[in-house]
């Protein structure tokens, strides 16, 4: 589906900050759904639907604000742990909105890993789900924290100290029935730290990213004057809000007056697809591979490869003439899709080019974006106007940036400055004054402008491999080429030390259902990746050949983003090799 191309901007604004953003959408969108929650009837398959709408969500959000003043919670950093839910955004809102900062932290982190969250940022309420309450009760209990005061976000307590967000709510609207407006008209400092973010480093331990309303609202703003959403989109929520990519998309989202869905799991997406009418998801290059290689998949079981590349030619040639087919053609492919989906948007890390243009020419609009939790988090974007492959698009409106010390290949690091770089580093001015110099944000990622202004990012300035002769090889680039292949599910490229020489090697996990779909052994297997390769290797220069390999059914070891901690997988790795011998 085409859209005509039409000046975003001219029909939006930037918001001062998030509580006169959701005021806006509550105005003008009113009645209509913000939030579908879908309640499961317990001890039994019946399932029904709760719709929250956009006054709804700012009403409540006033309330639960109310409430806390009441109590005398203020200038309070708040903290936020559980599921994907209406609930959760609620109080991630509020925190922001008047009570002071809000923590949102990673449900998936250890024991330990909670507990220096809190007491790094100072926590002293915290809102936790059903999930969680085990976990966060015997943390209250056991006095590790300075927690003060906890709310159940979807059940009910039998501590009555720990009210759920439903009394809290309750309350708040009898306070403001007697005339209390305190919450609703506090300031709000634009400029203040309201957000406090745990990254989810895949190399080092974890820093606390301060982040204000306007660093949000720069990035809310680019988003809109990028990206096309249309008012009857449905966004199925699928990455961790706790994350700065996941909540950027869902408040653009809000901005847009678009119906937001949660999914159920990784393994139930297909069936929240169809049953929410999904147009719209934001995802990651794991997801987006694994959709890419299904597709594939049933064309090829079903026989229809020719038919498929007739279909594609087809409307290579329409296109030309101005004639957008490729919804009609390809509707088969789209209903395995829900039947509706239209929009992909991919971050965390670039996809591999060929899922992108896949998936693009079966009529998906799939666009990179890039940034990172330190930059709110966009810095470029694709659009539908904006499609370059292998690129990251362009940078965002209100967004600088430069590349540093480039090779002769005009790659260097890539620093950037704007409205939606971060305060820094919470109570770590060392590790704030290394990435922050003379106002420009050093992103630690390599990468260069093409001639068009199209951003090309090559990989971590981290992660790069120095070779014996000075050369650099980009991990990333010769894992993307890797994990294309039908029955690879992942690779990590790492090194070993051989005869003083520098040796690639790869991790290659492969696609155990792959063996028995086609009744092939490991061993076999083993045959077939050699030779693809060696088809890989051919189209590199030598420094940048793979040597050795093992395949495995391990994954690495990742972040909630699906990002491979490195560090902590070349350990795995080590052990995997001396266990098979391979040292």
């Amino acid at each position: 589906m085409k859209v005509k191309d039409i000046d975003l901007a001219a029909r939006f604004f930037e918001f001062s900050d998030l509580r006169e953003m959701l005021r806006y959408s509550a105005k003008k969108y009113g009645e209509k759904t913000a939030f579908v929650t879908k309640i499961k009837e317990k001890g039994t398959k019946a399932v029904s639907y709760h719709n929250t709408s956009y006054e709804e969500l700012y009403d409540e959000m006033i309330a639960l604000g109310t409430a806390l003043y009441d109590r005398g919670y203020k200038d309070r950093r708040v903290a936020i742990i559980g599921e994907n839910s209406y609930k959760w955004c609620l109080a991630y809102f509020t925190a922001a909105n008047g009570v002071g900062v809000t923590v949102p932290l990673d449900k998936a982190l250890e024991r330990e890993e909670i507990v220096s969250c809190l007491n790094r940022s100072n926590s002293t309420i915290i809102f936790y789900d059903k999930k969680m309450a085990k976990l966060i009760e015997d943390i209250i209990e056991s006095g590790e924290t300075n927690l003060e005061f906890a709310v159940t976000l979807d059940f009910k307590s039998e501590n009555l100290d720990r009210p759920s967000i439903d009394e809290m709510i309750a309350n708040g609207k009898q306070f403001i029935a007697s005339g209390n407006k305190e919450f609703e008209n506090c300031k709000i400092d634009r400029e203040a730290m309201s957000f406090l973010l745990f990254t989810s480093g895949t190399t080092q331990q974890s820093k606390a990213v301060m982040l204000s309303h306007k660093n949000f609202m720069s990035c809310i703003y680019g988003m809109c004057c990028e990206e096309f959403f249309y008012v009857d989109d449905v966004n199925l929520q699928l990455l961790p809000l706790h994350h700065c990519y996941g909540m950027l998309g869902l408040l653009t989202f809000l901005v847009q007056g678009m119906k937001n869905t949660f999914c159920d799991g990784l393994k139930y997406i297909n069936k929240n697809l169809k049953e929410y009418k999904v147009t719209v998801m934001m995802s990651v290059p794991l997801l987006l591979e694994n959709i890419y290689k299904k597709i594939n998949k049933a064309i090829a079981s079903q026989g229809q490869e020719k038919k498929i590349a007739f279909a594609l030619k087809l409307c290579k040639m329409s296109e030309k003439v101005g004639v957008d087919i490729r919804r009609k053609m390809f509707k088969p492919i789209i209903d395995q899709l829900g039947g509706h989906l239209r929009f992909f948007i991919n971050g965390a890390a670039p996809i591999d080019p060929v899922v992108a243009q896949g998936l693009n020419d079966f009529g998906i609009l799939t666009v990179n974006g890039y940034g990172l939790t330190e930059t709110a988090p966009t810095i470029a974007s694709e659009s539908y106007r904006h499609l370059k492959a292998g690129s990251v698009g362009k940078l965002m409106p209100n967004v600088e940036a430069k590349i540093i010390d480039p090779n002769d290949e005009g790659i260097g690091e890539l620093v950037v400055r704007g409205d939606n770089v971060m305060i820094g580093y919470y109570d770590d001015d060392a590790a704030t004054n290394e990435v922050l110099i003379d106002g420009w944000f050093h992103t630690g990622d390599l990468a260069y402008f093409d001639e068009e202004g199209y951003l090309f990012i090559t990989g971590r300035k981290k992660n790069v491999i120095v070779m014996k002769n000075g050369k650099n090889v980009f991990p990333e680039e010769i894992e993307n080429l890797v994990n294309i292949l039908p029955y690879v599910s992942e690779s990590m490229l790492f090194t070993r030390h051989k005869h003083n020489d520098i040796v690639l090697w790869l991790k290659v996990v492969y696609d155990s259902a792959y063996l028995k779909e086609h009744s092939i052994t490991l061993e076999e297997l083993e045959q077939k990746f050699q030779k693809d390769l060696d088809g890989i290797n051919d189209t590199m220069p030598a420094v940048k050949r793979v040597h050795r390999y093992f395949l495995s059914d391990r994954p690495t070891i990742k972040t909630t983003t699906q990002k491979t901690k490195r560090n902590v997988e070349i350990e795995e790795i080590n052990k995997e090799l001396k266990e098979r011998g391979l040292e």
